[in-house]
């Protein structure tokens, strides 16, 4: 039985002392694009932001017709 997790290898344009988060978009196992992601910035889905929202006292609804 071989319980082992999968691993891919990656290569990343960054410098060797490069310190943070990065967003990465893969495809087929391989990076595809990748993105730093900045102190001031949050990375969610749109649930959260809406909780988020909704917590600060913002009504949050859909806009759609139809």
């Amino acid at each position: 039985m071989n319980n082992s997790i999968p691993m891919i290898n990656v290569d990343l344009p960054l410098s060797s002392d490069f310190s943070g988060r990065i967003l990465l978009y893969l495809e087929g196992g391989h990076v595809v694009a990748n993105k730093p992601v900045l102190e001031d910035e949050m990375v969610g889905s749109v649930e959260l932001f809406t909780q988020l929202l909704q917590r600060a006292g913002y009504r949050v609804e859909a806009n759609c017709k139809e």
